[in-house]
């Protein structure tokens, strides 16, 4: 009769889930949880500046007035793996951000941020070597 529920008869709730009804809300997530959403929050939010200074970067290159004036030179990756390297960042950027936790990060959150900073770090390859 331990293992059942009283008012229903069935099984009894789990550990966590009684002590996040008695408390009124579910458990706040730890210091480690938060600390990497934030993370994932700002590496998402910084690709815009770091694709402008990679862009910059990309112009001050020795072939870029070449491709950029007779399209000469430049780089030959196709456009679709900048689409790809920009979808794999934002959909690990939503797991990452999204993914809920009780009181550790999910193991899949933390997947989902190196994921999305492999992914950044290769759109943001691809920007530097377009020109050249």
């Amino acid at each position: 009769m331990d293992n059942e529920h009283p008012l229903v008869g069935g099984p009894a709730l789990p550990a966590h889930a009684r002590a996040a009804s008695a408390s009124g809300g579910p458990a706040r997530p730890d210091a480690a949880a938060r600390r990497l959403r934030t993370r994932a929050l700002w590496a998402g939010l910084l690709l815009v500046p770091a694709t402008i200074l990679a862009g910059i970067l990309a112009l001050t290159s020795e072939n870029a007035g070449r491709c950029v004036g007779y399209g000469e030179g430049c780089g030959s990756a196709p456009g679709w793996l900048y689409l790809a390297a920009l979808a794999v960042a934002a959909a690990a950027w939503i797991h990452a951000l999204c993914t809920p936790d009780d009181s550790a990060p999910a193991p899949s959150r933390t997947v989902a941020f190196w994921t999305l900073i492999g992914a950044e770090c290769v759109f943001l390859l691809l920007v530097v070597t377009a020109l050249g």
